[in-house]
């Protein structure tokens, strides 16, 4: 029965920073918006508990924060701080890319899916279909990290709640002819995998984040 209970309250867990970040993508919430545990919970007909568990997983994966005597919010961010992840991240990916052509002889690249997460991309892109575009842009990576056969390297890759930093640019993103360009870039990143050219995946994989400067302009 304890069992039984705790498996559970981990579902529910799951469910809960499943639906948070399902409203975060479609806009229902907003970085700085507060999230109340006893609110939330009685939306959801479910334990304080377990949504506190939600919680304390989406902190650590940077998609919420948390502050003495203010509460939980939706995170914000600065310039820096989204550089920053771009590092991490395309050191991660650019690592993965060459574990799994050089170590696995790309044993483990679908190069079949990662072209259907190009396609699919561009069909939401065509349909204004942003939330569902971030989703195939984010299988075409963690496609590439999983190449690697590394669970160190993609618990590494997880562990940078990558889905709420790409709807973070988004946000962020005034100009939504940017998400036709992430398409292309997507498409180059693709052909220099099926090519095996792994310099010209890390070069270009830096390149296809948003660019910081559009994202945070500078007051004048």
């Amino acid at each position: 029965m304890e069992t039984k209970n705790l498996l559970k309250r981990r579902v529910l867990r799951d469910d809960v920073a499943e639906y948070l970040m399902e409203s975060i993508l479609k806009g229902d919430l907003n970085p700085g918006d507060k999230i109340i545990e006893s609110k939330l919970a009685r939306e959801l007909s479910i334990s304080q508990g377990a949504v506190r568990e939600a919680i304390r997983d989406l902190i650590a994966q940077g998609v919420l924060e948390t502050e003495p005597y203010k509460g939980t919010r939706i995170r914000t961010l600065t310039k820096e701080q989204l550089n920053d992840y771009y590092d991490v991240r395309t050191e991660i990916e650019a690592l993965a890319v060459r574990w799994s052509i050089i170590k696995h002889e790309s044993k483990y690249l679908d190069l079949a899916f990662l072209k259907s997460c190009v396609d699919n991309m561009k069909f939401c892109v065509d349909n204004n279909d942003s939330k569902n575009m971030r989703k195939h842009d984010m299988a075409f990576h963690l496609a590439i990290v999983q190449a690697a056969h590394s669970e160190s390297l993609e618990k590494a890759w997880n562990s940078l709640g990558n889905y709420y930093w790409t709807y973070i640019a988004v946000y962020y993103d005034h100009a939504a002819s940017l998400l036709q360009a992430q398409v292309v870039k997507h498409q180059t990143m693709y052909e220099a995998i099926a090519t095996a050219d792994i310099n010209a995946y890390a070069n270009c994989v830096r390149g296809h984040y948003f660019d910081t400067d559009q994202l945070f302009p500078e007051k004048k």
